[in-house]
């Protein structure tokens, strides 16, 4: 696809890429409306070989299940709880929420969960959790926490305390410490990362705990945005997520690390958390969901690959894309581009090449550097045209 930037969507121009789809006052010929669309399919579909910058796990396949697109499927409120519309997948979401609990060393009994639109509306939820049983509390935490925390904050009137990063790129727990000594007695409320955006680093749980452990009670969300279907597989496998007492909720990006054609995260927190009424009586369902009305083929879709993979199947997808983390560090090292890696993170950082090569790959990029996410799509031969795009003679001058 080309980039908005290439297809003048500027601030200033009067034209943008949405003028080819405009939706005038007669019906387009239905020929040329299935050739625009195939061709919209064609050119993402093209852009897959290059697609290394962001994380979405594009290995996945769902033609098979084209007839969920003739019927409508709405999970409506909580999904234990019964609906009189009752044209939903909520047996599909609670297995999907109970298998992901387990991944997280929780107990579906003491667990509640729902499919959401974003890992953006899953920090939010944790985050109201954590405020509404520490009231008084405000919310840390690190410079590199996603920005929807801010948004999050933001939306409930909180105080929102920006920590900076260690060394390592993990939240700076003396500097944590510090704060919460200056707000003794009012609680903490913490978000501790599982890969943050641009390096991957872990937040050390453990260490946040002590630190935050001056301010009073200490609730913990976990952004496990990427993490989430990664660091399971790993030495801290037993250790992570809900083992820790004062982690409270949960954020996990199901599109990231499984595949999938729509957006959509797994909101998790414990049960005692949340408080279930019937909100509406012409619902007729109990709703603690953010958004009521959710999308029901979400959680079908969900269900499917997970059904398909099983869990040997997600720790399958997470090895193989470490392994690739490992291969990236070897081989953009001898390129010389001097790159970072955590070492459970699948994110691996590496000196910023020429902006043509950044848009042809889709890399993100923060001031001199940039980085890649081998996802379970990446091969090391994406890989290995990447170097040698940015080792060909002249690939500094950047081309029109």
């Amino acid at each position: 696809m080309n980039t908005t930037a290439e297809l003048g969507i500027v601030s200033g121009d009067r034209r943008s890429a949405a003028d080819d789809y405009a939706i005038g006052s007669f019906p387009r010929p239905t020929g040329e409306i299935r050739d625009r669309v195939d061709t919209f399919i064609s050119e993402l579909r093209a852009d897959k070989p290059y697609f290394l910058g962001f994380p979405a796990n594009l290995d996945f396949s769902f033609s098979g299940l084209s007839g969920l697109l003739d019927i409508f499927v709405n999970n409506v409120g909580d999904p234990r709880s019964t609906e009189k519309a009752a044209i939903s997948a909520k047996p599909m979401e609670c297995a999907v929420v109970d298998a992901i609990t387990e991944l997280a060393n929780g107990r579906p009994e003491h667990t509640y969960g729902y499919v959401g639109a974003s890992g953006s509306e899953a920090n939010l939820f944790g985050l109201d959790r954590g405020c509404t049983l520490l009231p008084d509390a405000k919310i840390y935490c690190s410079a590199a926490t996603h920005y929807s925390v801010r948004k999050a904050a933001r939306l409930m009137r909180k105080e929102l305390v920006v920590l900076d990063c260690d060394e390592s790129g993990r939240m700076d727990v003396d500097a944590l410490a510090d704060a919460c000594r200056r707000d003794a007695g009012r609680g903490a409320v913490v978000v501790a990362t599982l890969g943050t955006t641009m390096t991957g680093a872990i937040d050390d749980v453990d260490a946040i705990v002590d630190a935050a452990a001056s301010a009073g009670r200490v609730y913990v969300h976990l952004d496990a945005a990427l993490g989430g279907l990664i660091v399971p597989f790993t030495e801290h496998g037993t250790t992570w997520g809900f083992a820790k007492a004062e982690v409270g909720s949960l954020a996990i990006s199901m599109h990231k690390g499984l595949g999938m054609p729509v957006p959509c995260a797994l909101a998790l927190c414990r049960a005692e958390l949340v408080r279930t009424a019937v909100e509406g009586e012409y619902v007729g369902a109990t709703d603690a969901t953010l958004g009521c009305s959710r999308a029901g083929m979400a959680s079908v879709l969900l269900w499917y690959a997970l059904s398909d993979k099983g869990i040997a199947g997600l720790e399958q997808h997470a090895r193989r894309a470490l392994t690739t983390a490992e291969y990236a560090v070897t081989t953009l090292a001898a390129s010389g581009l001097n790159p970072m890696r955590h070492r459970e993170s699948i994110i691996v950082v590496f000196d910023r090449p020429a902006e043509w090569i950044c848009r042809k790959y889709y890399l993100a990029t923060e001031g001199e550097r940039a980085h890649i996410v081998t996802l379970p799509h990446v091969r090391e031969s994406m890989i290995d045209s990447l170097c040698l795009d940015i080792l060909e003679p002249g690939a500094a001058v950047t081309r029109g």
